[in-house]
């Protein structure tokens, strides 16, 4: 029996997938959804319906991409019409054609179970590189922060960067993956400005550090060894050393954020200190320079005269003892003094950094 047909034509690329494209399908002319029955009894009917099902799916993913939801809706009419056309005994009159059309539907089948595969795949990305963005936004709330709780956001923003660059342009999520990305990258940036910052910061405290322990034990091996009546250190060496923590402070003031870390406060006042300890050595240099006979047996306590008002400073700052009656201070003795002053700053530098998360 010759069914009468209605012949209903897509624009060319309509459907075009994997490869396959389908342009042209004719169908029944009573092929309205209400004309199919829910269970397709007759061979005739499983065929028209499984092609009526065919147009759907193809219709559907026209002019992607397309979410999820679409494609798994694509795929279950693309399934549900194999389905049909399987179901055609063999010997019905429509079985050459339907054979035809089940080659050409597992084929476009195949092709939506890539696509599907390919937007699930982006959809789980996108999803996850917004969980890892929230995760390192939420890790680095109320700063300041140590510099492994910076580095742990860092790996986060990474890792969401990551994902988001692996994301198909073909894909749903892709437009609005590559706004992220942007923001992302910019945040990436901020937190490894902030890496910097703290990673100077620990360089900086480590070398004020170590010359505070080399300077507070000299006082130790000076009362161990009575034939010592020196400052412990040579002026050059001193001067040197404290140039270089001069230089190293400089630098992590020069990060972002720098000269408002928790420890620079402390180590800047450090720096002052050692910095008096340098006037005062001076100052001596200059009068032993002008007075070398008088000097001769002065070596043991390196007396220095200072104006009245810089005695008075160095008094009320350090508790410095004065000599000959007020006019004179020790160079060995004040420079003990105020370089354990400036290690109790380095040490409550480091308390900071372990004070923070």
């Amino acid at each position: 029996m010759k069914l009468p047909q209605l012949t209903v034509t897509l624009s060319a690329g309509a459907f075009l997938l994997g490869g396959c494209a389908l342009v042209e399908q004719p169908i029944a002319a009573n092929s309205t959804p209400e004309a199919f029955p829910s269970q397709p009894s007759s061979a005739l009917d499983r065929y028209v319906f499984a092609r009526r099902l065919a147009w759907e799916a193809a219709v559907m993913v026209q002019h992607p991409p397309h979410p999820v939801s679409t494609w798994q809706e694509a795929r279950v009419k693309w399934r549900q019409a194999i389905r049909l056309l399987e179901d055609i005994p063999p010997g019905e009159s429509v079985m050459a054609q339907a054979r035809e059309k089940l080659a050409t539907y597992r084929t476009h089948y195949a092709a939506i179970n890539r696509r599907l595969e390919t937007e699930e795949a982006a959809a789980e990305q996108w999803k996850k590189a917004q969980t890892l963005a929230w995760q390192a936004a939420v890790t680095v709330q109320d700063p300041p922060h140590s510099l492994r709780v910076w580095q742990r956001a860092s790996l986060k923003w990474q890792e969401a960067i990551a994902l988001l660059e692996a994301i198909p342009d073909t894909t749903s999520v892709y437009t609005q993956s590559q706004e992220k990305l942007a923001t992302y990258r910019s945040n990436y940036r901020a937190i490894n400005q902030r890496i910097a910052t703290e990673t100077q910061a620990l360089k900086t405290l480590k070398q004020f550090s170590e010359l505070a322990v080399q300077l507070n034990n000299i006082p130790n091996r000076a009362s161990a060894d009575s034939s010592t009546n020196q400052i412990g250190i040579s002026y050059p060496e001193y001067v040197s050393l404290v140039q270089k923590l001069e230089s190293s402070l400089a630098e992590l003031a020069g990060q972002p954020g720098g000269k408002n870390h928790l420890i620079y406060p402390n180590l800047e006042q450090a720096i002052a200190d050692f910095k008096t300890v340098t006037k005062l050595w001076q100052a001596y240099l200059e009068y032993k320079q002008d007075n070398s006979q008088w000097l001769y047996d002065d070596v043991f306590n390196q007396l220095v005269p200072l104006p009245f008002q810089d005695i008075t400073t160095l008094v009320q700052k350090y508790g410095i003892k004065t000599y000959s009656d007020g006019t004179k201070i020790s160079l060995r003795f004040a420079a003990w003094t105020i370089w354990y002053q400036a290690g109790q700053h380095i040490r409550k530098a480091q308390q900071e950094i372990l004070s923070m998360s």
